[in-house]
């Protein structure tokens, strides 16, 4: 099959996962529309047609997608998975809606009171996921952070998983979400919630940043530090039970720099195919989350030093209360 072909032949594809009911919505696309859309958790349509089914849950099988781009949110990750989709042997993956369904399911998946086990839906979507690849080809998943619930999970051990985790340093990061506003911002609180249920340490952390302080916006930046600081630490335990070498980190500002060398870090780490690690490095002209809109660095240069200039002390005073709180983790 030509490149062409395979990018334009029917794929029936996992969209969404209910393991507490146990159902299933199948969608109709094409690895050219996944390509294109922005992201795969719905907020666009990327299909032709939809089901609802019962979940008939599939073994582990050699096809499942195995490689992932773990993120905090907010730090090139989807510009990283543009990057390594080639539009011939690597196709990349943005954020299936499956995996948060599974993320935000995972408290009755562990319970034993829904039709799927965790494991078993993980096997189940990540099966699906990764025969979305022609002959030859790989898939690579990048998913929401929301999935950081569950990396734990995606990347057990027993798990033959490659993996990346992207970060940026933490005073950006806490630029990046203030400069998306209040949606981004009320995103950022409802995970930082859900992340601190994972451990009392991480809940007694979240609480204590809640009550250190009044105003609802100097709330919200010491939330998002420990947020930062909270999956930086779920990256490392994940890093650590799978004896992964440093190189499986990769920084914002890194990428920022030198895109060549760190796709050639990535590529070498998720195993790509000769092909895509040999190919040129493509221009980015385009904003990483709508290819539609241009990117003007200057234009961004700009927002930041706005967001600076109202947020820059707040920032500086949340980043000091986490050091004193116990930002190590």
């Amino acid at each position: 099959m030509t490149t062409s072909a395979a990018a334009e032949r029917e794929i029936a594809f996992l969209h969404r996962l209910d393991g507490v009911r146990g159902e299933a919505v199948m969608v109709g696309t094409t690895a050219e529309r996944m390509r294109q859309a922005s992201f795969l958790d719905g907020r666009e349509r990327f299909w032709s047609s939809e089901t609802l089914q019962p979940l008939h849950l599939r073994h582990r099988s050699k096809q499942a997608a195995s490689r992932f781009i773990f993120h905090v949110g907010f730090c090139g990750s989807t510009l990283l998975a543009r990057l390594l989709d080639d539009g011939n042997c690597t196709l990349a993956l943005k954020e299936p809606q499956c995996l948060a369904d599974i993320a935000s399911q995972r408290e009755a998946l562990r319970s034993g009171s829904a039709a799927a086990p965790l494991p078993a839906a993980i096997d189940h979507a990540l099966d699906w996921l990764g025969a979305c690849a022609w002959e030859g080809g790989v898939v690579v998943v990048k998913p929401t952070n929301w999935v950081n619930l569950i990396v734990a999970d995606l990347c057990a051990p027993d798990r033959p998983v490659r993996a990346v985790f992207v970060s940026m340093e933490r005073r950006a990061y806490l630029g990046a979400i203030f400069r998306g506003g209040r949606a981004r911002i009320e995103f950022c609180m409802r995970l930082a919630g859900e992340v601190a249920s994972l451990s009392a340490s991480f809940h007694d952390l979240l609480a204590s940043a809640i009550r250190s302080i009044a105003d609802p916006l100097d709330q919200a930046a010491r939330a998002c530090a420990v947020l930062h600081a909270q999956q930086e630490a779920l990256f490392d335990s994940a890093i650590t039970a799978n004896r992964w070498p440093a190189d499986v980190k990769v920084s914002f500002a890194d990428l920022l720099s030198d895109r060549e060398a760190v796709l050639a870090r990535v590529s070498r780490v998720l195993d790509l195919p000769p092909r895509h690690r040999d190919a040129a490095v493509p221009a980015i002209p385009h904003h990483a989350k709508d290819p539609s809109a241009g990117f003007a660095p200057e234009e961004r240069a700009v927002e930041d030093a706005a967001i600076e200039a109202h947020h820059g002390a707040r920032f500086d005073a949340a980043l000091e209360w986490l050091e004193r709180a116990g930002g190590s983790l």
